[in-house]
């Protein structure tokens, strides 16, 4: 692989570009795949298929396309370097955009790829030299670069993966599943959430709704909890007068010692920091635009 930027984290809003790591479980993503093989080594399991993959070759899969990886023993020390795997989400273009005829051929290639796509890359290629460029950075060459790409492959002959095109009515309800656990997470911050009572919601077993979590947000459902829980605390912190140990309790943390470590390794800093920057941000910009005000009115 050359050198390039890779994810820290599954968490993004249009792309991300992956190492594809091997796993016992199918994983059912919420993001559109392409699956970029640079060795022999690598197999995919699509759904019950199973499919060598080759240099040269470049895998579409659309949203909840049950897959996994697996990687022949050969050279287990460079398995990163075995596939790249990018992930991208059409949400944050807009549907305005979408729906434009520009992205009429990019939209028609995605729909075509239930049951997955697979093309034939050659080396001197345009999708070849998009791939190559593509990395983790926030320029906004990035987001130029990944249309591109889509675009470049809509322009390719490709044939299909699987006869089958995976139930797309199960997918809105992973989908529906998936909404109705984060926004019980988001209404009840403050209460002593856990996996069991999560999962209650929804009708799934303690155990499946972990791996299910995991599969679809890219993260743990302890880590979730934890950041949305940050987030909302630096919220109340700006915007409330209340006191750094009552924030911490209404966002559900246990102790102001928790509380302060937990916004810590989230935030950086401390609560107290946290609220002391932002209110002399907000001390600067009004005694700032009372000084202009002033100068105006004598000016006038």
């Amino acid at each position: 692989m050359c050198q390039r930027v890779i994810a820290n984290t599954p968490k993004f809003l249009l792309f991300d570009l992956q190492a594809a790591k091997q796993t016992e479980h199918l994983l059912f993503c919420a993001d559109y795949v392409l699956v970029w093989p640079r060795t022999t080594s690598c197999s995919l399991f699509l759904g019950a298929t199973v499919h060598k993959l080759s240099p040269g070759q470049l895998v579409l899969l659309t949203p909840f396309s049950p897959h996994r990886f697996e990687f022949q023993p050969a050279d287990k020390n460079n398995i990163a370097e075995e596939c790249d795997v990018l992930h991208f989400r059409l949400n944050a273009l807009g549907q305005t955009f979408i729906d434009s005829i520009q992205f009429s051929d990019i939209k028609l290639m995605l729909e075509n790829a239930r049951g997955g796509s697979i093309f034939d890359i050659s080396p001197g290629s345009s999708v070849h030299t998009y791939l190559n460029a593509v990395n983790n950075s926030y320029e906004f060459s990035q987001v130029l670069n990944l249309l591109g790409l889509l675009e470049a492959l809509s322009r390719q002959s490709y044939s299909s993966l699987s006869d089958c095109n995976f139930d797309i009515v199960n997918s809105q309800r992973i989908e529906d599943k998936v909404r109705i656990a984060l926004k019980y997470i988001a209404d009840n911050l403050a209460e002593p959430l856990s996996v069991a009572t999560v999962a209650n919601q929804i009708h799934m077993a303690d155990s499946t709704f972990s791996r299910f979590f995991h599969a679809n947000l890219g993260i743990t459902f302890k880590q979730y909890l934890i950041e949305q829980r940050v987030r909302q605390a630096a919220r109340y912190l700006v915007t409330t007068d209340w006191s750094i140990a009552h924030i911490g309790t209404e966002v559900g943390f246990s102790s102001l010692s928790n509380f302060n470590a937990k916004f810590k390794s989230v935030i950086r800093v401390t609560p107290r920091e946290y609220r002391a920057s932002h209110l002399n941000k907000h001390h600067y910009v009004a005694t700032h635009r009372s000084v202009v005000g002033q100068l105006q009115n004598q000016l006038a």
